[in-house]
């Protein structure tokens, strides 16, 4: 498959439509907008991984983990692993929730269940009457949009079934629902989709919630992302959207590069421009992002934060059932004998109570995949005498339970009881009255006892009844108890943004649209929200199919209102193999010292720290070295950089970097024979006023041991405007110190490099260029003529 982000290099400083998010929502957007012929940029968070990226042991999942959660969480205010781990589990007091991150969004590690809701739910008055009214119009070519693109289709018959889908269809009587198999987005056949992207075949691993590796799973990269790229759409990863701000009838997005070595030198933000702004960073994202944006000064509704939602979610599991279940997936371990496990779910049993949609819900089995499973088998050992209950007696029952206990410690996931185990999950319609709230810059739920409401006291029932089919031990939500004041784990959060008539009812309107102030229907022009947030109540099944037709419905509005044509006609063929990406470089590296207006002066003069109108200087920039080979072939190649600058005497504001580049190694066009670090840039202020910078580290072989100094010194000048031929205004003296330094060492990475072997050639082939040519200078023995000379 084709590499679908852009370098940060071409991130210019202003888009005519900036979409926050890859998900459902904002891939969506970015396909239907780039198809109406406007220029799309869009900004995620996490960082792209293509199939057979994705983590297939405990050890890949460890390093693809992050945890968050503000103070008075379960841990306290924290903060551990990537913050770009694929798996995002946020603690957030009262509720925890776990998201997908990277490009996709949590549609990479959904269940792929494409399950369209009771028609009583859109039918429900939380709804916006303008959008109940288009139930039968754009709602329905929404969900038809939706299940084309992504080429939903139940578990094929003509497949061997999973023992897990076998024994729910077995407990669908005791659990008193209806089973079926329900549309999945899943290919089960090989081949090109909607989009113009080959697909492989589901191998029936199990893996879903951990990534595809086969290709096979339809996550918004597979689809709806490809196609805003092949119609002009480019796509940005790393980069975490902090708040906007209106400013002379443009919107600021104010983001912070992650993952790319930013963070430990405590880099302030940066922003770029746009005409129109989608947010699509899921509930959780979107809301954040507005709530900080309230609190920088932005009109927004009461209500933002409010009439959060669970969907309902419930998880248990039927442990060491008297019976196999092979619900744990494959990962890196040899399927040839076994049976399949199939994707996550592949079953649903429909609890339908025809005079109250709200005790209606859905109980679905599900897979572990196999980066999980190796933890379980002790988990479960632990935690089942203690929080389990045994749904059949008997001394011989028990013994065999136990020797099956034993069986998996010994052995692994594989076998004993978690070979035994089923996993549930309940979607159910909760009260949908949490609230999210900025603590500090971490959200927080309040939604206290949540867990004790009566849909998830029946919903724990009916997990029981599908245990007890089987003779096994249920356990129930392990947050789920008094000592965690029932909390919950929510894989499918929703609310926050909610539509509704106005302001005072909610935070956007039927059409996404934000409004500006707390009570009326105005809106602020060109801010939209287009994701889970938005939805106003628990739907009662999986809800990314009814998020999809929302965005759908949402863009095909907006095309409306600003007179553009949205062009929904397939694309012939497959896309072409996109040319390799040359393996590139990139680090993080900061500078501080004083400049001043004596321009007139020595760079160090002018740097005295005594001097009249003299001022701190500080900038971190990120290199982006796009092409290792022709850096190293061309001696004047410029390779791009992007950053921030903290100059009191030019902005109280921190200025973004555009437009910069930087020369290694080049000669001193006055002497040949010493070397220079060429650095320029751009400088934007938040005023909307550009200066030009530029630097130099000038390496040269004096008496002393000076590499250490010259390497580390850079001598630089300021000018008003945007070139070298602009106003001289500032002039003095940036170092590296040490402790930056060692900071700087740390967050070199190679990118685009297709192994490991790759990588350290990279490495050692710029190692050998910049040491060499440090030798050259500082080392090399004279030579007789030189030292005739």
């Amino acid at each position: 498959m084709r590499q679908l982000s852009s370098s940060l290099e071409r991130l210019g400083e202003h888009w005519p439509v900036v979409i926050v998010g890859s998900g459902y929502g904002g891939a969506i957007a970015a396909s239907r907008l780039a198809r109406a012929g406007q220029k799309v940029c869009v900004l995620e968070r996490g960082k792209e991984r293509l199939p057979g990226e994705f983590p297939r042991t405990s050890g890949q999942l460890l390093k693809d983990v992050q945890m968050s959660g503000p103070g008075g969480s379960l841990l306290g205010k924290l903060r551990l692993g990537s913050p770009t781990g694929l798996l995002s589990l946020h603690l957030l007091g009262d509720v925890a929730v776990l998201t997908g991150c990277g490009l996709g969004g949590t549609s990479l590690i959904n269940a792929n269940v494409a399950l369209r809701p009771d028609p009583r739910v859109l039918q429900d008055e939380s709804w916006p009457a303008a959008f109940r009214a288009d139930i039968g119009g754009r709602i329905a070519d929404g969900f038809t949009h939706v299940e084309r693109m992504l080429g939903v289709q139940p578990y094929p018959e003509n497949r061997p079934a999973p023992r897990k889908l076998n024994l729910l269809e077995q407990a669908a009587e005791a659990v008193g629902g209806r089973f079926f198999r329900p549309p999945l987005s899943i290919h089960f056949e090989a081949g090109v989709n909607p989009a113009g992207v080959r697909q492989g075949a589901c191998t029936l691993c199990g893996d879903c919630a951990t990534g595809c590796n086969v290709g096979a799973k339809n996550s918004t990269q597979m689809n709806y992302l490809p196609d805003a790229q092949r119609h002009g759409a480019e796509l940005f990863t790393h980069v975490a959207v902090h708040h906007l701000a209106r400013h002379q009838g443009h919107w600021r997005v104010y983001y912070r590069l992650v993952g790319v070595g930013r963070e430990v030198f405590d880099s302030p933000l940066q922003f770029l421009t746009a005409d129109r702004v989608i947010l699509s960073a899921g509930t959780l994202g979107s809301t954040e992002i507005l709530m900080r944006s309230r609190a920088a000064g932005l009109p927004l509704s009461r209500e933002l934060g409010r009439h959060f939602s669970g969907n309902g979610d419930l998880m248990g599991f039927g442990y060491n059932l008297d019976v196999p279940v092979d619900s744990v997936g494959y990962g890196d371990e040899p399927m040839e004998g076994r049976g399949p496990v199939g994707p996550s779910i592949t079953g649903v049993i429909e609890v339908k109570d025809p005079d109250s949609m709200e005790r209606s819900m859905v109980v679905e089995e599900g897979a572990v995949p196999a980066a999980l499973g190796g933890y379980l088998p002790t988990l479960f050992a632990a935690v089942a005498p203690i929080m389990g209950e045994d749904t059949d007696e008997g001394f011989v029952d028990g013994m065999k339970e136990q020797a099956r206990v034993m069986e998996g410690l010994v052995r692994g996931p594989y076998h004993g009881a978690l070979h035994h185990t089923q996993t549930l999950f309940v979607m159910s319609h909760d009260s949908g009255s949490g609230e999210l709230r900025l603590d500090g810059d971490s959200l927080r739920v309040v939604w206290p006892g949540v867990g004790r409401q009566e849909n998830f006291v029946r919903g724990d029932q009916k997990m029981r009844k599908a245990t007890e089919v089987f003779g096994g031990t249920y356990v129930r939500n392990p947050m789920g108890t008094r000592w965690l004041d029932n909390a919950i784990l929510v894989t499918h959060p929703l609310g926050g943004c909610v539509m509704a008539e106005d302001a005072a009812s909610g935070v956007v309107d039927h059409e996404g649209r934000v409004f500006s102030e707390e009570s009326g229907t105005a809106v602020h022009a060109g801010l939209y929200v287009c994701d889970g947030a938005v939805i106003p109540r628990s739907l009662g099944t999986n809800p990314f199919l009814t998020i999809s037709a929302v965005a759908e419905r949402f863009c095909a509005l907006m095309a409306q209102r600003e007179g553009w044509h949205i062009d929904y006609s397939a694309l012939p063929g497959q896309l072409p193999p996109a040319p390799a990406k040359p393996v590139g470089l990139r680090f993080t590296e900061s500078l501080q010292g004083i400049i001043s207006g004596a321009v007139d002066e020595d760079y160090r003069e002018a740097a005295a720290p005594d001097r009249a109108g003299a001022s701190s200087f500080r900038f971190i920039i990120t290199v982006l070295v796009a092409d290792v080979n022709a850096l190293l072939d061309d001696p004047m190649h410029a390779t791009r950089v992007t950053g921030c600058v903290l100059a009191p005497g030019l902005s109280p504001q921190p200025l973004t970097v555009t437009k910069g580049t930087l020369q290694v190694l080049v000669p001193d066009p006055q002497q040949p024979s010493v070397k220079q670090m060429r650095y320029r840039m751009q400088l934007l202020a938040e005023s909307g006023e550009r200066f030009f910078f530029e630097g130099f580290k000038q390496l040269v072989d004096d008496p002393g041991l000076d590499m250490w100094e010259d390497t580390t010194t850079l001598f630089v000048t300021v000018r008003r405007g945007e070139g070298p031929g602009d106003p001289l205004i500032q002039k003095g003296v940036l170092r590296i110190t040490l402790d930056d330094f060692a900071r700087q060492c740390s967050t070199f990475r190679v990118t685009n490099a297709s192994s490991t072997q790759e990588q350290l050639h990279a490495v050692g082939r710029f190692g050998r260029f910049f040491l060499g040519g440090l030798f050259d200078i500082y080392w090399k023995p004279v030579g007789p003529e030189e030292l005739t000379a």
